[in-house]
């Protein structure tokens, strides 16, 4: 086991999960905190080194520290299944026309913000800016999710 590679994508974990951003989708979405964290590395570790492909390295990068390959397997079925459950809502919601609603559109507008906010800093590489801007797009989702769950209560 390379101990250098899993320290250095243990931190690129942490690094990811404190991320402004990232705690704001993460709080709005179907996966917890673990299936998140679990979800990244399998999804991840292969790319990052080949000596974290290994199912048995797997379960010592979740950042509690080592849990049992049954443990870390079912965490990633369980994140696995509300990612797909995720995609078929969406795509329950296009099939009935929802996208085409005006209900989406301070969505539409965020994610179109973000994408090229993130583009355009990753290609900067300015982590200051990168802060501001998470910031301001992280007041934002939380402002559409707001608007919008005002507008149900009210039952608009």
């Amino acid at each position: 086991m390379n101990r250098k590679a899993v320290e250095e994508f243990q931190e690129w974990i942490k690094q990811n999960l404190n991320d402004p951003l990232t705690k704001t989708l993460l709080e709005n979405s179907s996966l917890t905190k673990t299936q998140f964290e679990t979800f990244l590395i399998d999804a991840f570790s292969k790319q990052y080194h080949s000596t974290l492909s290994k199912s048995e390295i797997k379960t010592m990068l979740r950042l509690k520290g080592k849990v049992s390959r049954g443990a870390f397997n079912r965490t990633k079925t369980q994140a696995i299944r509300n990612i797909i459950k995720a995609i078929y809502t969406i795509l329950l919601l296009g099939y009935v026309g929802i996208f085409d609603s005006s209900k989406l559109d301070p969505f539409i507008e965020l994610s179109q913000k973000l994408d090229s906010y993130i583009k355009e800093i990753k290609s900067e590489r300015n982590y200051e800016k990168y802060n501001w801007i998470a910031r301001i797009l992280e007041e934002e989702l939380k402002e559409a999710l707001n608007f919008n769950n005002r507008k149900k209560k009210k039952g608009v």
